[in-house]
């Protein structure tokens, strides 16, 4: 059996032809299925998004606000991340002409900050998952002070130090090394 998924939260078109709508929940870990990015929700999901027609655009703001496990890059530990971020989107409704496969349209950068819908609904679930994801740091930490894992042998250093021998310059230095050398000898 999966994860359950959110299906309660959409933005119906028709409620937006009265004007601005504005919503806000709070979703419990599983509610959302984070795993195929290999992160887990931990606490709850706190979001709020108001949802207005802004000419042709559906404008949907709002912020995010919980906790996720993800993996640290330098130790492969667990890392708990705090998210939390406002967002600005805008989305427009498909148009089948604009979106045929064999024709190859330029994109401008008006057309890059829009995002394409079908139907009369946009579901906040996905809205929401997009941005959590989007929050996440490119290269979580376990720790600011993470040691991470020996290039040799593998042992997560945060635990204990292994024998491996450790290089006292980085190899990189081998040339500057060089260029000092004939510059000592050309003083001398």
């Amino acid at each position: 059996m999966g994860a359950p998924t959110m299906t309660r939260y959409v933005v119906d078109l028709k409620d937006l032809e009265a004007g601005k709508i504005a919503l806000d929940g709070r979703l419990e870990p599983g509610e959302i299925d984070f795993s195929p990015e290999g992160v887990r929700q931990v606490g709850p999901l706190a979001w709020k998004l108001g949802a207005e027609k802004a000419g042709d655009e559906i404008r949907i703001t709002g912020s995010i606000e919980t906790v996720i496990d993800t993996t640290c890059s330098r130790c492969l530990e667990p890392a708990r991340v705090n998210v939390a971020r406002s967002f600005d989107l805008f989305f427009l409704e498909r148009d089948r002409q604009m979106f045929d496969e064999d024709v190859e349209v330029e994109l401008g950068e008006e057309d890059t900050r829009t995002a394409f819908f079908s139907g009369t609904e946009l579901q906040i679930a996905d809205i929401l998952r997009e941005q959590v994801l989007l929050a996440l740091p490119m290269k979580a930490l376990c720790a600011l002070d993470c040691k991470g894992l020996c290039p040799e042998c593998g042992a997560n250093l945060n635990v204990n130090a292994c024998g491996c021998a450790r290089e006292r310059f980085s190899p990189h230095m081998d040339q500057l090394l060089e260029i000092k050398r004939k510059l000592e000898e050309r003083s001398s």
